[in-house]
């Protein structure tokens, strides 16, 4: 995915980069690239913290240094954006998923222009 470039977009700049807690709208607020095959960029609509709370939305309100790494979009119990480190040296990286490991071939790349 990638934001748009107009204000929609903008404030997910903003919000992941700490310059507001105000999360933004998920939908209309990215385009998906030409190889994004994730479920999770389908159903923006559903994003959100418990999907009733903050419904489509991006983000999860937690420390700004966490924003973009602990649920950065996600539907509750089905699809995650999540690269975290649960325990020392236990990482969990997931997109749609909620139990799998890292597949070979999964990559993640997070750019801001």
């Amino acid at each position: 995915m990638t934001t748009v470039a107009n204000s929609t977009g903008e404030a997910v700049v903003q919000y992941f980069s700490g310059q507001t807690d105000v999360q933004p709208d998920a939908c209309g607020s990215f385009v998906r690239m030409d190889n994004d095959n994730s479920r999770l960029a389908g159903v923006c609509d559903q994003w959100g913290s418990d999907g009733e709370r903050f419904p489509g939305k991006w983000g999860i309100l937690t420390a700004d240094e966490d924003r973009l790494n602990n649920n950065a979009a996600f539907v509750r119990g089905s699809y995650h954006w999540l690269l975290i480190t649960t325990s020392p040296g236990k990482l969990r990286w997931r997109c749609d998923d909620s139990n799998a490991e890292v597949c070979s071939g999964d990559f993640w790349r997070v750019f801001v222009r």
